[in-house]
Protein backbone atom coordinates (compact mmCIF):
# COMPACT_ATOMS: atom_id res chain seq x y z
CA UNK A 1 0.00 0.00 0.00
CA UNK A 2 1.45 2.82 -1.61
CA UNK A 3 -0.51 5.48 -0.38
CA UNK A 4 -1.98 6.50 3.22
CA UNK A 5 -5.29 7.83 1.89
CA UNK A 6 -6.50 4.83 0.85
CA UNK A 7 -5.92 3.28 4.15
CA UNK A 8 -8.12 6.22 5.72
CA UNK A 9 -10.56 5.77 3.06
CA UNK A 10 -10.79 2.49 4.15
CA UNK A 11 -10.85 3.15 7.91
CA UNK A 12 -13.57 5.84 7.11
CA UNK A 13 -15.75 2.95 5.34
CA UNK A 14 -15.55 0.92 8.76
CA UNK A 15 -16.55 3.76 10.80
CA UNK A 16 -19.49 4.20 8.53
CA UNK A 17 -20.63 0.77 8.48
CA UNK A 18 -20.10 -0.18 11.76
CA UNK A 19 -22.23 3.02 12.91
CA UNK A 20 -24.89 1.82 9.92
CA UNK A 21 -24.67 -1.95 11.59
CA UNK A 22 -25.01 -0.52 15.51
CA UNK A 23 -28.32 1.32 14.37
CA UNK A 24 -26.62 4.82 13.97
CA UNK A 25 -24.59 4.19 17.28
CA UNK A 26 -20.72 4.22 17.14
CA UNK A 27 -18.73 1.50 18.64
CA UNK A 28 -14.90 2.50 19.08
CA UNK A 29 -13.52 -0.84 20.09
CA UNK A 30 -15.69 -2.50 17.35
CA UNK A 31 -14.22 -0.66 14.87
CA UNK A 32 -10.80 -0.31 16.15
CA UNK A 33 -10.72 -4.33 16.13
CA UNK A 34 -11.75 -4.05 12.13
CA UNK A 35 -8.66 -0.99 11.55
CA UNK A 36 -6.59 -3.80 13.32
CA UNK A 37 -7.82 -6.73 10.81
CA UNK A 38 -7.55 -4.39 7.82
CA UNK A 39 -3.96 -3.23 8.71
CA UNK A 40 -3.19 -7.02 9.01
CA UNK A 41 -4.98 -8.05 5.51
CA UNK A 42 -3.30 -4.58 4.07
CA UNK A 43 0.36 -5.89 4.70
CA UNK A 44 0.22 -10.15 4.09
CA UNK A 45 3.70 -9.80 3.06
CA UNK A 46 5.08 -9.08 6.02
CA UNK A 47 4.28 -12.37 7.79
CA UNK A 48 3.48 -11.38 11.75
CA UNK A 49 5.08 -8.39 11.67
CA UNK A 50 1.63 -6.92 10.58
CA UNK A 51 -0.03 -8.97 13.32
CA UNK A 52 2.49 -7.67 15.95
CA UNK A 53 2.41 -4.20 15.15
CA UNK A 54 -1.26 -4.05 15.44
CA UNK A 55 -1.78 -6.28 18.26
CA UNK A 56 0.93 -3.48 19.77
CA UNK A 57 -1.83 -0.47 18.54
CA UNK A 58 -4.76 -2.02 20.01
CA UNK A 59 -3.07 -3.15 23.49
CA UNK A 60 -1.05 -0.14 24.23
CA UNK A 61 -3.38 2.73 22.61
CA UNK A 62 -7.07 1.82 21.73
CA UNK A 63 -7.90 -0.76 24.99
CA UNK A 64 -5.56 1.60 27.40
CA UNK A 65 -7.69 4.33 26.46
CA UNK A 66 -10.07 5.97 29.07
CA UNK A 67 -12.11 6.82 26.30
CA UNK A 68 -12.28 3.63 24.26
CA UNK A 69 -15.83 4.05 23.18
CA UNK A 70 -14.51 7.03 21.00
CA UNK A 71 -11.70 5.57 19.53
CA UNK A 72 -9.57 5.66 17.70
CA UNK A 73 -8.91 9.16 18.80
CA UNK A 74 -7.13 11.52 15.76
CA UNK A 75 -3.56 10.48 17.72
CA UNK A 76 -4.26 7.19 17.74
CA UNK A 77 -5.51 6.92 13.81
CA UNK A 78 -2.48 9.37 12.87
CA UNK A 79 -0.40 6.38 14.78
CA UNK A 80 -2.07 3.71 12.96
CA UNK A 81 -0.90 5.60 9.71
CA UNK A 82 2.58 6.24 10.86
CA UNK A 83 2.84 2.50 11.35
CA UNK A 84 1.42 1.48 7.77
CA UNK A 85 3.76 4.24 6.51
CA UNK A 86 6.88 2.06 8.59
CA UNK A 87 5.82 -1.11 6.94
CA UNK A 88 5.42 0.75 3.55
CA UNK A 89 9.10 1.60 4.14
CA UNK A 90 9.01 5.30 3.72
CA UNK A 91 11.83 6.65 5.46
CA UNK A 92 11.52 10.15 4.91
CA UNK A 93 8.75 10.33 7.01
CA UNK A 94 7.86 12.56 10.43
CA UNK A 95 8.00 10.04 12.82
CA UNK A 96 8.04 11.85 15.88
CA UNK A 97 4.34 10.70 16.96
CA UNK A 98 6.27 7.37 18.17
CA UNK A 99 8.27 7.44 21.42
CA UNK A 100 10.95 5.29 22.33
CA UNK A 101 8.90 2.37 23.15
CA UNK A 102 7.43 2.42 20.24
CA UNK A 103 10.48 1.94 18.23
CA UNK A 104 12.04 -0.30 20.70
CA UNK A 105 8.89 -2.42 20.09
CA UNK A 106 8.98 -2.26 16.13
CA UNK A 107 12.81 -3.61 16.43
CA UNK A 108 11.87 -6.52 18.35
CA UNK A 109 8.81 -7.43 16.15
CA UNK A 110 11.57 -6.91 13.17
CA UNK A 111 13.96 -9.07 14.93
CA UNK A 112 11.39 -11.43 15.58
CA UNK A 113 10.32 -11.68 12.36
CA UNK A 114 13.45 -11.56 10.75
CA UNK A 115 13.83 -14.87 9.02
CA UNK A 116 10.34 -14.59 7.74
CA UNK A 117 10.46 -10.91 5.51
CA UNK A 118 12.77 -10.84 2.50
CA UNK A 119 16.36 -9.38 3.30
CA UNK A 120 15.28 -5.77 1.10
CA UNK A 121 12.40 -5.00 3.54
CA UNK A 122 14.08 -6.31 6.30
CA UNK A 123 17.28 -4.24 5.80
CA UNK A 124 14.60 -1.14 4.91
CA UNK A 125 12.67 -1.32 8.33
CA UNK A 126 15.76 -2.01 9.91
CA UNK A 127 17.14 1.36 8.47
CA UNK A 128 14.32 3.24 9.07
CA UNK A 129 14.33 1.91 13.14
CA UNK A 130 18.38 2.84 13.15
CA UNK A 131 17.63 6.31 11.74
CA UNK A 132 15.19 6.98 14.77
CA UNK A 133 17.33 5.83 17.26
CA UNK A 134 16.17 2.54 18.64
CA UNK A 135 19.46 0.52 17.86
Amino acid sequence: MADSSKFLADIQRIKKHVRAENGGNYDGRKVCEQIASLFVNSNRNMADLARSVSDYWLNSYIFASGDLKNEPSQENLDRIVLFQNFLDGFEDEDYSLFSDGDWENLRDFCNDEAENLDLDTLQNLMSIILNNGAL
